[in-house]
């Protein structure tokens, strides 16, 4: 077994500053009746700052990308997590090898369903956080949940192989399970919002792909108390880790949803 190298990160917050790239347009307008361009498909009678176009907001990368850029950034990133994997794998004894090519498995099912389940509606660019000062950005949701995933997983894996794990106090290991059972039961009511507020018909998709990501969190978690010989400081920081990026990712997912629910309603 490879030497551990315990290091302290917030690897949540690399991974998100990694694929957002937030164009900062800084620009204030008040709130106004704004209409539909020609052969635009958006609520005509919202305020300004709840659409996605002819007010100014941040925006991320996504937004900005042409299918073809989207298409190429998406494919690199895959051509490094292959590599990232094969690399990590062929680190690894026979039995910790078995455990994450069951984690890394887990992982394609989940993210093959986020796909499926984000390609139903998710398709176009949308206002999210729209009122809330500091959070409000013109996205891509579909675009943005799929590279942030592969950007996650990467990292994990590169850094893995590197001998490097989330480190935390051992003394906060009590406060810190006790916030990974919240955030899971946080999570869940999360992705639930996201049922309730979009047609039935777009629901079971969406709830496979999450069912597959507790799939998921379940396989890492027995890949990282195998490699580090049970160590639960260090199993509950990285469990803690996916539910975070989990849960940010959700809260994307639901700013969709509710954009296409405000524009149903009208």
């Amino acid at each position: 077994m490879k030497r551990e190298k315990f290091i302290k990160k917030r690897r949540w917050l690399i991974s998100i500053i990694l694929t957002l790239f937030l164009a900062m347009v800084l620009a204030m307008e008040q709130a106004e009746i704004v209409f539909a361009k020609e052969g635009k498909n958006v609520t005509q009678n919202w305020a300004a700052a709840a659409v996605f176009y002819d007010t100014q907001a941040d925006e991320t990368e996504t937004f900005h990308m042409t299918e073809e850029e989207f298409l190429a950034c998406k494919t690199d990133l895959e051509a490094r997590l292959v590599y990232a994997y094969s690399a990590c794998l062929n680190s690894l004894p026979d039995a910790e090898r078995r455990t994450l090519e069951d984690a890394q498995k887990a992982w394609l099912d989940c993210y093959y369903s986020y796909i499926s389940a984000l390609e139903q509606k998710w398709l176009g660019p949308v206002k999210i956080f729209f009122g809330v000062t500091g959070k409000e950005r013109r996205t891509n949701v579909y675009r943005e949940i799929v590279l942030l995933m592969l950007t996650n997983r990467i990292t994990d894996l590169e850094e893995w192989n590197a001998g490097e794990f989330v480190r935390m106090e051992d003394d906060f290991i009590l406060a810190k399970e006790s916030e990974l059972t919240k955030g899971k039961e946080e999570l869940q009511v999360d992705m639930g919002l996201c049922l309730y507020v979009i047609q039935e018909e777009y629901r079971p998709k969406i709830k496979e792909a999450h069912r597959k990501f507790f799939a998921f969190l379940e396989s890492n978690e027995k890949f990282i108390s195998l490699v580090t010989d049970g160590n639960e400081t260090i199993i509950t920081a990285e469990g803690l880790l996916q539910v975070q990026r989990m849960s940010y990712l959700t809260s994307v997912h639901y700013q969709g949803c509710r954009f296409f629910r405000r524009e149903r309603e009208e």
